[in-house]
């Protein structure tokens, strides 16, 4: 019972929420900006993908994986634990999802060179959904109070993120219901990511959503692949800078020591 209900309130709890508002913050403020024009192009790109996507879902939670130590990787659901049965479970999941909407439409043109440009953008945002809503948020909600309210207020932050380019709360709120309570089976991100997470998403954003329109174009992926190439650059200069700070104390060390 207490996995389910807890009530542990820490510091990091009000990390975690005032990250998850100004993710909500930047969403909102995408509202007034949702044209073609290159103003609102422009806008929509700092506040979602460079704000939102690369600076809370890379740098804050590379920063706070840093502080906190390796092994909160594993809280996010990022472990090799059970990865066989969550990658087994993502594509069975993932096939009967596709099976259901198939069931009821098929879309024409599925295969074609605009909806590639969108789902590549729609990939890599997933990744900070990932990282930043179901790694770091509902981490988060857990410690303070539980598995259950976690799945609850990760949904609802899931949800309320959208407002900015899909505003469909309560469809997202369900959504966001189905694929975190889908995580706990294993608690291994592999089970909801890429194939059971990336049907449902595809398929809400390309297919059911006029969402899907704005991001049908080469601009959108070649926002993608910035964000991408950026995210991936983040990653390998903090690895090796943290890997020249350890190579540094431990000299320091071996200097101290042969001093004494």
């Amino acid at each position: 019972m207490r996995k389910l209900f807890r009530f542990n309130v820490t510091k990091d709890t009000g990390i975690a929420a005032v990250a998850g508002i100004v993710m909500i913050a930047l969403s909102f403020m995408m509202i007034p900006f949702g044209g073609d024009s290159v103003r609102d192009t422009v806008v929509s790109f700092v506040l979602r993908d460079v704000l939102m996507i690369f600076g809370l879902g890379v740098v804050f939670v590379s920063l706070y994986v840093e502080k906190k130590g390796a092994g909160v990787l594993a809280e996010l659901g990022f472990t090799k634990r059970k990865w066989i049965l969550s990658l087994i479970l993502n594509i069975v999941l993932g096939a009967g999802l596709l099976f259901v909407f198939m069931k009821d439409e098929v879309p024409e043109n599925v295969i074609s060179l605009k909806n590639l440009y969108g789902a590549t953008y729609i990939l890599v945002a997933g990744i900070f959904e990932m990282v930043f809503i179901y790694g770091f948020l509902r981490m988060s909600f857990e410690k303070a109070f539980g598995i259950i309210p976690s799945i609850l207020l990760t949904s609802a932050f899931y949800s309320l993120h959208h407002a900015g380019f899909q505003p469909e709360f309560l469809h997202l709120f369900l959504v966001g219901l189905m694929y975190c309570s889908i995580f706990y089976i294993t608690k291994n991100m592999l089970i909801i990511f890429p194939f059971f997470w990336g049907v449902g998403a595809l398929w809400d954003v390309l297919v059911s959503s006029e969402a899907g329109d704005e991001i049908r174009n080469p601009v959108s992926f070649v926002i993608a692949l910035i964000i991408l190439i950026a995210s991936a650059a983040w990653v390998l200069i903090r690895k090796w800078r943290n890997g020249s700070n350890v190579v540094k104390n431990i000299d320091s060390n071996l200097g101290n020591a042969q001093e004494r």
